[in-house]
């Protein structure tokens, strides 16, 4: 009856050394190998797209960094300022309307909000105003 359990037991061992996966393959090293590159390609994928997504956020900040208006229209322009040699009126309302007009572009532009737009319209209204506009 030993014998007998010693025989079963060697064929249990020998029918799990059957099923065993890596002792079927001829050459376990070539299964490592391609394991390794499928990580590999697996991981480059996967830090594109962190990276690309990265850049997109980043791309998104500086659309958001738009010019104001002091950068594009500059409120020390030299044909605010008035000159006694020539006709101080015309040219001091030929320079507002010059900067309504960049006003205004700016804020068609998508450059500027609405509320921006109507305050520096106001301010320059108030401008002309003094001279009895």
């Amino acid at each position: 009856m030993l014998n007998l359990d010693n025989l079963l037991i060697n064929e249990y061992f020998d029918k799990i050394k059957g099923v065993s996966f890596f002792e079927n393959l001829e050459n376990f090293h070539i299964l490592i190998i391609l394991s390794g590159f499928l990580f590999l390609i697996i991981f480059i994928i996967f830090y594109f797209f962190l990276f690309k997504k990265n850049n997109k956020s980043i791309g998104i900040d500086n659309n958001k960094n738009k010019p104001t208006l002091n950068d594009i229209v500059n409120d020390t322009d030299k044909s605010t300022k008035l000159d006694n040699n020539h006709n101080d009126f015309i040219d001091v309302l030929v320079a507002i309307e010059e900067e309504m007009a960049a006003i205004r572009e700016l804020y068609v532009g998508g450059y500027i909000t609405k509320g921006i737009y109507i305050s520096e319209t106001d301010r320059l209204y108030e401008k002309a105003k003094v001279f009895g506009l």
